[in-house]
Formats: C-alpha cells, structure tokens, sequence
C-alpha cells in the first residue's frame, strides 16, 4: 500500500473514537475498544493541555485528594499499559474490566467536542446512550433524555424494546460467551 495519510492529531483521535464506539456497539472486543479508546483520550488530554482550555478531564484528578492522585491515575492506566507494553512484564497476566471504559469513552467523546466544536453522529449516539442508561451520575439532563431514562426501567428484558438501552454491549458479548 502506497497511499500516505495526512492527518492531524485531532483527526487520529477521532479515527480512534469513532471506531470505538462503533466497535462498542456492534459488541465487539472490549480489549480492542478499550485500546482505541485510551489512544484517542491520551491525544485528546495531550491537546487540551496544550491549548489551556478550560475543562477538566478524568484523567486529571483534580477532584481526588493531591496524595492520592498518582495511585488514581495508575488505577486508570494499568489496562492500557498492560495491552501495549510487554517490556517489563512479558509474561504477566491482568484482569481487566471493561466497564472503565464506559467512563473513558464517554469523557474522549466529550472532551473532543469541546476542542473542535464538533457534534459528530457516532460520538452523540454513544454520548446519548450513556446519558441514557446511567442518569445518575448526571445532575441535568435534557428531556429527551430524562424521559428514555424513564422509559428504560418500565420495560422487562423480554419486551425488548428497549433491552439493547438496559444492557451494555458487552453484557451481550458475555452472555455469548456463556453460552458456549
């Protein structure tokens, strides 16, 4: 392949993201979701950093006390870390939940939004989802999503209708391997 990319950070970074998030909702791999989704935040912070914008991310820390900070960001590193480098542990192993990076996802879409002023479908459809199906960690919501919040508990799995919203992808991909 001959064909060379010209691209911008900015632009690797929504690459990274958008495939994240697609491959997050057709319940493919977490490790690879996981990995795009931690390349894509680390560019994005890298950025925002740089330009001095004025927005936290949650990889900042700056709501964990000062002493704690490091242990914190370690905590949040340490899949990353484990599925890119080998150099110091090549034959450990690692146990990994996928469920930081709902939190890491939702933070890249957001914080790349707020650096480009983009609304970019696949990163609004995953933002929606999230504000969807976890309103508790939101002290507003707008209507639309206060009411599918609403609608999410008053339906049974078997209704299906809204089963996809009460569910991760991820449970699906677990409940698959279960079967097997």
């Amino acid at each position: 392949m001959t064909t060379k990319l010209h691209l911008s950070k900015l632009d690797a970074a929504l690459r990274q993201l958008e495939t994240a998030v697609t491959l997050y909702f057709h319940s493919s791999d977490p490790i690879s979701i996981h990995t795009l989704t931690a390349a894509a935040y680390n560019v994005l912070q890298g950025i925002k950093k740089h330009r001095g914008a004025g927005f936290q991310m949650f990889k900042d820390a700056d709501m964990v006390y000062p002493e704690k900070r490091r242990e914190f960001r370690d905590m949040l590193n340490a899949s990353e870390n484990f599925f890119k480098h080998a150099d110091r542990d090549p034959t450990s192993d690692h146990e990994f939940s996928p469920d930081w990076t709902d939190f890491l996802l939702i933070d890249a879409c957001q914080a790349y939004g707020r650096l480009t002023g983009e609304r970019r479908p696949v990163l609004v459809a995953y933002m929606s989802w999230f504000c969807i199906r976890h309103p508790q960690y939101y002290e507003t919501q707008p209507e639309v999503f206060r009411r599918a919040s609403m609608l999410n508990g008053q339906y049974k799995e078997t209704d299906g209708l809204l089963s996809s919203m009460k569910r991760s992808p991820r449970d699906t991909i677990h409940s698959r391997e279960d079967e097997h």
